[in-house]
């Protein structure tokens, strides 16, 4: 069994045809700058669900069930919850908070009324959606804070929600293709949130994306934080590696990262070969890959009926 912990549905009409546009990561990564108008559209059109196509992808490559989040952008997350309800026998829903500001050119100078409102959004999603968890919270659309302490302040509303509720929480490592927040990126600010929730199962994500200037701090937040977790997104074998020998199999989960945008790459290889090939080189063995690729996300995000 293979399940997907990390992927962004609904689209926009100006991505139907991005693979015209994007073949390769870089293309990808620079898609902003060298299709503006296209990009530009996105952030004023409304959105599509492409569910179909990720039901699509993932039954041509054997990925059996998915936890899909709203993509950057105008994508609600009770739109989110319309893909599960059409696919309620392969896909899982996660919440995003502040997403929105992540797609534009600016974040709000002062973020209170966000985290004002996470609370409500957090129950409304939990217990009217059946989500299972918070997908990426992208810091910056939350805080403007700097200090590590007054990060952890800005999210209490936000936290002290998940907490009560005992789901997981993503956040997002390394860079990323949307503009600004790149600081965030490094998650030693992570360490102050994790400590102070310890029950709440922190996923960062992406592992730093391959670079050590991220993954390093993203092995000492592991180190210290028993709660912290990680996926697969954008990491290397030797990356993958070094956190299984540290930190072991149960702490480290599958995902692709698929998206409108992200499914269109197929250099070197289409996505889902990359992200599985990555277990491949990492000299996997057989419980290191059935703990990453399902068992642990089963038992995580609390799918009962997956563990048996």
């Amino acid at each position: 069994m293979i399940i997907d912990t990390h992927i962004h549905v609904w689209s926009y009409p100006a991505l139907v045809n991005a693979r015209d546009h994007i073949k390769s990561t870089k293309d990808l990564v620079s898609f902003r700058s060298r299709c503006p108008d296209l990009y530009d559209r996105t952030l004023t059109e409304e959105p599509i669900d492409n569910s179909d196509q990720l039901i699509s992808d993932m039954d041509k490559f054997g990925i059996d069930r998915g936890f899909v989040q709203a993509r950057p952008g105008s994508v609600t997350n009770d739109q989110v919850a319309l893909s599960v309800e059409r696919h309620p026998d392969r896909l899982f829903g996660l919440m995003r908070i502040g997403h929105d500001q992540e797609a534009a050119y600016e974040y709000m100078e002062d973020p209170t009324p966000v985290r004002e409102s996470a609370a409500d959004e957090i129950a409304h999603c939990i217990e009217d959606l059946g989500m299972i968890g918070l997908g990426e919270i992208f810091i910056r659309a939350m805080t403007a804070e700097v200090d590590p302490e007054k990060i952890a302040r800005d999210l209490v509303s936000m936290m002290d929600a998940v907490n009560h509720y005992k789901v997981p929480v993503q956040f997002p490592t390394a860079w990323s293709q949307f503009p600004g927040g790149l600081f965030y990126g490094h998650p030693v600010w992570a360490d102050e949130v994790a400590a102070r929730y310890p029950e709440v199962p922190i996923i960062l994500t992406k592992m730093g994306r391959s670079l050590i200037t991220y993954f390093e701090p993203c092995m000492a937040v592991g180190m210290r934080n028993e709660n912290v977790y990680f996926d697969v997104v954008g990491t290397n074998a030797d990356h993958l590696r070094q956190a299984l020998d540290l930190l072991g199999s149960e702490r480290i989960m599958f995902g692709s990262d698929w998206s409108a945008t992200w499914s269109c790459v197929r250099e070197p290889a289409p996505l889902y070969t990359m992200r599985l090939k990555v277990l491949e080189d990492a000299n996997c063995t057989s419980e290191e890959r059935e703990n990453i690729l399902w068992r642990n996300a089963a038992r995580l995000f609390k799918l009962h009926d997956l563990t048996k």
